[in-house]
């Protein structure tokens, strides 16, 4: 055995250790590298870079949508007549369905008023009571 002592465990050295942007600090592993300061100034960047690809996308995506828009709106406008006329019978079915039943409760569709309604006679020689019980 030699006399030289050893060093046990995990050797890591003092450059490792400190920011990768070189402020001072000390980095960690867990924001790749960076200081608490500098990962919040990355992150910020790579996200605002982020929102901005994305609403480019969005706006690429909304024209060329238009344009698909417009040339099938050119190229079907038969089909876009037969539309209309489909929306045409549908409106006029509900309009007629709530017609009848508007009808259905108004007052001048009821027949007669109440002193109208027949009222059961009772026959005076009949025992109703017997006839209950009997049932």
């Amino acid at each position: 055995m030699s006399l030289k002592s050893e060093r046990r465990g995990i050797h890591v050295d003092q450059s490792e250790l400190l920011c990768k942007k070189g402020c001072g600090y000390y980095g960690n592993p867990a924001w790749q590298g960076f200081c608490s300061k500098c990962w919040r100034e990355e992150y910020h960047k790579a996200r605002q870079k982020q929102i901005q690809e994305d609403w480019e996308l969005a706006e690429r995506l909304q024209r060329e949508e238009e344009e698909a828009f417009a040339s099938s709106q050119s190229s079907h406008g038969a089909q876009s007549l037969t539309f209309s006329k489909f929306e045409e019978k549908k409106t006029n079915e509900k309009t007629r369905k709530v017609t009848t039943v508007k009808k259905f409760f108004s007052a001048s569709s009821r027949v007669g008023s109440k002193k109208e309604y027949i009222t059961p006679r009772v026959n005076p020689n009949v025992n109703y009571g017997l006839w209950i019980m009997m049932c």
